[in-house]
């Protein structure tokens, strides 16, 4: 329960992979996430980004970015967080413009997350589920 605490208090001023995914949306460059992801991941995302199941890192990132392309992000506003000691969610919102149309799409992105728990794994938070709503 303590490191449950201890590691709350770390992460009360930022979200544990906001860095890396708010560049990757604001500037549309998703490479950046395969620092941040599982080699495989899965996936259930609603329209406009559309996609469903498992692929590996380079997959997810070819196939997000080709559906992000016709879409801007106005406004990233994280939501929510919860932390157990090793998995974690994180959700935020999102209000897409179509780059064509101008419409807008109110979109959720949840993201959960896993660190490994020996000594000789990995201790960095990574992505293993995106799923995605239109809200």
């Amino acid at each position: 329960m303590l490191k449950v605490m201890l590691l709350l208090l770390q992460i009360t001023q930022h979200y544990l992979v906001m860095q890396p995914l708010q560049e990757a949306i604001q500037d549309g460059r998703f490479a950046a996430l395969a620092p941040i992801c599982r080699p495989r991941v899965v996936l259930n995302l609603e329209e406009p980004l559309a996609l469903r199941g498992a692929m590996s890192r380079e997959q997810f990132i070819n196939e997000f970015s080709a559906r992000f392309a016709a879409l801007q992000a106005e406004t990233i506003e994280w939501s929510s967080i919860q932390i157990e000691e090793n998995s974690a969610v994180q959700s935020l919102n999102l209000i897409l413009k179509r780059r064509f149309s101008g419409s807008r799409v109110f979109y959720k992105l949840i993201l959960f997350m896993s660190r490994g728990d020996s000594p000789d794994s990995e201790k960095e938070w990574k992505l293993y589920y995106l799923r995605g709503l239109k809200i």
